[in-house]
C-alpha cells in the first residue's frame, strides 16, 4: 500500500453490527452490544456501528440496510458481534451484502444469575451462524479467534487484534512492489511467480535497472540532491569525506523517492549484486536502511517474495523492518556464556546493511568485504563502499518469508529474539534465537525456502498468521514444539 513516508501500516475503518434471533428478547443483544462498545471506545478502539433498528439484525431487510450504511461509511473490515442465538441465515445474508472481512464474536453467558432468563445459547447459535456462512462460500473472509465465545473484556482484545490483521490484509491487498533489474545469476533461488504474488492481491512493477540508472542522471542533471548529501555526512560514522561519494548516494535515495511516487509504490527491490556498484559507484545498502526507517523497504537481490515478506511484516508490526540472511551457525564458544539457549538454535542472522542505523549497536559505514574481493581485491575500497555494519540490538523478533507454491504463497513463521551478544564477525549481524531453530530448519526450511528473510522488531507472529489466513495463503509453517515430529522426521534418531 501507498503510505506517507513515515508511516509503517494503513490506516483502518472497522464497523460493529449485532443480531438477535426473534425468538431471544432483542435487548438481550442490545445490553451486551451496548457495553462491549462502551469498552471498545475506552480501549480506544472507533466502531462504526449502522444507524436504526439494522444495528442489531434480525431480519433481511436489516442485513441489506446494515451492509449498505457500513459500505457508504468506507468500512474496511466488520465485527459481527452474536449478542444472543442469532439468525443463521440473515447473519449470512449480512456478510453477503457487506462483501468484506467480518470478525465473528458471540457473547458469553455473564453469570449463575443471567442463566434463568437471560441466557444468549452462544455456543449453539455460533455452531448454526458458521456453518450457514459456509454453506454459502463466505467463511474465507470471516476471522474466527480461537476462541470465539467471549466475554465484554475478551472481545475488546479480539477486536484490537483483528485490527492489526486487517492492517496486515488491506496493505497487502494494494500493495505495489517496484522491482529493479533482473535477478543477478549468483541468486537463482531468489525468483518469483507474478501470479503466486497477486494471489494476496499484491500488484508487481518489473522496472529495469536502466530505470533507476536513468532517474539518478536525471536527478544529477537537475543539480542532484544536496539538503540529501548534507544529511547523510552526519548519519552514521565513518561516512567518507569524498563529496562526490555522498552526492552519489544521496542522488540515489532521491532516484528512489522519485520512482516511489510516480508508481506509487510500497516498497522496492533492486539488483544490487553487483552490476548497481560498476554503474552507479556504490553499495545501496546505506540507502536501503534509511527507506525502510521511513516505511519503503527495499530488498536486495531483487528478491521479490523477501520485499512482499518486509511489507506483511511492517504491517503487522506497525514499525520499520529489515530483510537478512539466514546466514551462519553460532560457534559454542561464543556463547558458551548462555544459560538455557542450546546452541543449536542460534542463528547468525546477517546482511550487508538493510537494517535501519537506530536498530545497529555503534553502527558505522563501511565496505561490503565480499564484494571487494570479488570487484576491488587491490587497494582501498571504492565501489564497494556504503554499507552500515553494526550488531542488531537485543530485541524481541518475528522472522518470516513467503514463497511461491504453484500460482499461490506459502510462507512461514517464527518468533525469538535477538541477543545482546557480539557476533564477532563482519557485517549487519545479530545473534538470534528462534526456539526449535534446528529441527525447523531441516524439516521446512530446507527445500521450501530461499536464504533471505524478513525481520520484524516485535512478536507479531499470531498478527500474521490470521492474516495469511484470510489473504489466502495456501499453507503457513510454525516451528513445532518438542515432543511433535514433523512429517518425515526420523523419531528415533530425534528422540522424540
Amino acid at each position: 500500500m501507498y503510505l506517507p513516508l513515515g508511516t509503517y501500516s494503513p490506516d483502518l475503518t472497522l464497523g460493529l453490527v449485532s443480531a438477535s434471533r426473534n425468538c431471544f428478547p432483542r435487548a438481550l443483544s442490545a445490553a451486551r452490544t451496548e457495553r462491549l462498545l462502551q469498552a471498545a471506545a475506552d480501549a480506544g478502539l472507533k466502531l462504526v456501528v449502522p444507524r436504526g433498528d439494522c444495528a442489531i439484525i434480525e431480519s433481511k431487510a436489516h442485513a441489506a440496510e446494515a451492509a449498505a450504511q457500513l459500505k457508504a461509511a468506507e468500512v474496511d473490515a466488520v465485527v459481527l458481534y452474536l449478542g444472543n442465538f442469532s439468525p443463521e441465515i440473515e447473519d449470512a445474508v449480512f456478510l453477503k451484502e457487506f462483501g468484506g472481512y467480518a470478525l465473528l464474536l458471540a457473547a458469553a453467558e455473564e453469570s449463575r444469575a443471567s442463566l434463568s432468563a437471560g441466557r444468549g445459547d452462544a455456543l449453539c447459535g455460533l455452531l448454526s451462524a458458521v456453518l450457514g456462512i459456509k454453506k454459502r462460500g463466505l467463511l474465507g473472509r470471516v476471522h474466527l479467534p480461537e476462541t470465539p465465545v467471549v466475554d465484554t473484556a475478551a472481545a475488546v482484545a479480539e477486536i484490537a487484534h483483528f485490527r492489526r490483521v486487517m492492517r496486515v490484509v488491506k496493505g497487502a491487498r494494494r500493495a505495489t512492489l517496484g522491482l529493479f533489474g533482473p535477478r543477478p545469476r549468483d541468486f537463482e533461488t531468489c525468483n518469483y511467480n507474478i501470479a503466486a504474488l497477486a494471489s494476496i492481491g499484491m500488484e508487481v512493477e518489473e522496472l529495469g535497472l536502466f530505470d533507476l540508472q536513468n532517474e539518478v542522471a536525471q536527478v544529477r542533471a537537475a543539480g542532484g540532491a544536496a539538503a540529501l548529501a548534507a544529511q547523510m555526512q552526519t548519519a552514521v560514522p565513518g561516512v567518507p569525506a569524498d563529496g562526490g561519494f555522498t552526492a552519489r548516494l544521496a542522488d540515489y535515495e532521491q532516484a528512489l523517492l522519485n520512482l516511489r511516487e510516480r508508481f506509487k509504490l510500497s516498497g522496492a527491490a533492486t539488483q544490487c549484486w553487483s552490476e548497481m556498484e560498476w554503474k552507479l559507484g556504490h553499495v545501496p545498502c546505506f540507502i536501503n536502511g534509511r527507506l525502510a526507517d521511513r516505511g519503503f523497504p527495499v530488498a536486495c537481490e531483487n528478491d521479490c517474495y523477501s520485499l512482499a515478506a518486509e511489507l506483511l511484516c511492517q504491517y503487522a508490526s506497525d514499525d520499520a523492518v529489515t530483510v537478512l540472511d539466514i546466514n551462519h551457525s553460532v560457534p559454542r564458544e561464543l556463547c558458551a556464556g548462555l544459560r538455557e539457549v542450546p546452541a543449536e538454535d542460534l542463528v547468525g542472522m546477517f546482511h550487508c546493511g538493510n537494517t535501519a542505523a537506530r536498530r545497529l549497536k555503534n553502527p558505522a559505514m563501511k565496505y561490503q568485504l565480499i564484494m571487494k574481493r570479488l570487484m576491488e581485491p587491490d587497494g582501498a575500497p571504492g565501489i564497494t563502499r556504503g554499507t552500515v555494519e553494526g550488531q542488531i540490538l537485543a530485541a524481541p523478533i518475528t522472522v518470516a518469508q513467503v514463497h511461491g507454491d504453484g500460482d499461490q504463497l506459502r510462507a512461514y513463521i517464527a518468533e525469538g529474539q535477538f541477543l545482546d551478544l557480539d557476533p564477532a564477525t563482519f557485517g549487519c549481524t545479530g545473534t538470534a534465537h528462534l526456539p526449535g531453530f534446528r529441527r525447523f530448519y531441516r524439516h521446512v526450511l530446507l527445500g521450501n525456502y530461499h536464504h533471505h528473510a524478513a525481520v520484524a522488531f516485535g512478536h507479531c507472529g499470531a498478527v500474521l498468521f490470521d492474516a495469511f489466513k484470510l489473504l489466502g495463503v495456501k499453507q503457513t509453517d510454525t516451528p513445532r514444539p518438542a515432543g511433535l515430529p514433523y512429517p518425515g522426521e526420523n523419531v528415533f534418531r530425534a528422540k522424540l
